[in-house]
Formats: C-alpha cells, sequence, structure tokens
C-alpha cells in the first residue's frame, strides 16, 4: 500500500497509473483509489510490491505501508 497526494481530479485509475508510470495489473482495481485525508488530498492505493520498490521517493509518494487482513475480534454475537 503507498500513500498519495494527489491533486483535486487526479484521484483515477489512468492518472495515478500514468503519474506513477505503472504497467497494467500493477494498481490492484479491486482497492481502488481511497481517500484517507480530504484536507491534506492524500489517498491510499494497493500496488504490487516491485511497482512500490520503483515508485518509493517520487514527489508525493508515500510508503509502504503493510495491509494486513482485517479479522474479527472476539466471538461473534
Amino acid at each position: 500500500m503507498l500513500t498519495l497526494e494527489l491533486a483535486p481530479g487526479e484521484a483515477t485509475t489512468a492518472t495515478v497509473r500514468r503519474k506513477l508510470g505503472l504497467r497494467s495489473g500493477e494498481l490492484d482495481p479491486s482497492f481502488g483509489i481511497v481517500e484517507i485525508d480530504p484536507r491534506k488530498n492524500l489517498y491510499t492505493v494497493l500496488v504490487d510490491e516491485k511497482a512500490a520498490e520503483r515508485v518509493i521517493g517520487q514527489p508525493g509518494v508515500k510508503g509502504p505501508h503493510s495491509n494486513p487482513p482485517i479479522e474479527p475480534f472476539g466471538p461473534p454475537e
């Protein structure tokens, strides 16, 4: 997972792929582009591990961050 700072209107799959130089299949379409802080124009995307290594250090890119599975806590009610 990466955190991206995007200008308004740039939070599209096509724009993110172009800005980061991602090839087809490197950006997880089922995860999407998730807005995490609208005041700071921050978004999260899930990318292939090798793609993440390539884009680390680009302006507006932070991460990579782990993406642990979310599971229920405690017995179901």
